[in-house]
């Protein structure tokens, strides 16, 4: 595609020259190291008060290290990411930015991408960094850890992570706010998670189910044939997701 490559070499300066290089990849990273120490120590803070209730706890174990883990990148992982890249387009926008880039002969769907491929990129070489920390960890606090799991939900959750971006990326392409493109990605969101209760293939396929499945491939509980089909509709809905932010970019006075 015409310009991306200069477009996106472009991003990815401006990607490691801001606060985004520290804030999403340094937050995955920590939660990456503390999530099985948490996970191993949580029992014995806890044990005081479950004598008192009466209440027994469990035992933890690499799939709780996991799972702990993966609810980290779920939560403040997630929010993280929206609140840096709610203002990718909608900042550049609103501050002239964008007109002076696209004055050069710059298409507005390389613009696109190469805002959602320069934020993409890093962030999911960053949930692999992140999700080796959490099984060294693992591998050495809890027996018969077993790394393909992990492995297999980290891939999940950047399938899911794919979802999420895109839906930013079109809702900053939206408007000249960040924070009405933040709030357009959460009542997106919404709706993504509702889907599921409104048909039976819906609630295997839909990508908001990803974040189910990363629970239960690193478990090893999942069914591959509706994990493997959420993926594909996932896929499907970054490709539908992008090219409605491209066509409502291209419609946008700058």
């Amino acid at each position: 595609m015409k310009n991306f490559g200069i477009m996106f070499g472009k991003e990815i300066k401006e990607f490691l020259r801001t606060y985004k290089v520290f804030v999403v990849p340094g937050l995955f990273l920590l939660f990456g190291f503390t999530s099985p120490i948490i996970t191993k120590v949580l029992p014995s803070l806890l044990s005081s008060l479950a004598e008192e209730i009466n209440f027994v706890l469990p035992e933890m174990t690499w799939v709780d290290s996991y799972g702990q883990f993966f609810k980290n990148l779920n939560q403040m992982g997630i929010l993280a990411i929206i609140l840096t890249t709610m203002g990718t387009i909608a900042e550049e926008r609103n501050r002239g930015i964008s007109q002076l880039v696209l004055t050069k002969p710059v298409p507005r769907t390389s613009y696109v991408l190469a805002k959602y491929a320069a934020n993409f990129l890093p962030i999911a070489f960053t949930t692999v960094l992140a999700f080796f920390a959490t099984w060294f960890y693992t591998d050495v606090l809890f027996p018969d850890t077993v790394f393909l799991n992990g492995l297999g939900a980290t891939g999940v959750y950047i399938a899911y992570l794919a979802v999420i971006l895109a839906l930013v990326i079109l809702a900053s392409a939206m408007t000249k706010s960040a924070i009405a493109a933040g709030g357009l990605t959460v009542l997106g969101l919404i709706i993504l998670n509702l889907l599921p209760l409104f048909s039976k293939a819906l609630s295997k396929y839909s990508p908001a189910v990803l974040a189910d499945y990363i629970y239960q491939v690193a478990g090893g509980t999942a069914a591959s044939g509706d994990v493997w089909g959420a993926i594909a509709c996932a896929a499907g809905t970054v490709i539908i997701l992008l090219t409605t932010a491209s066509l409502v970019f291209s419609r946008k006075e700058l």
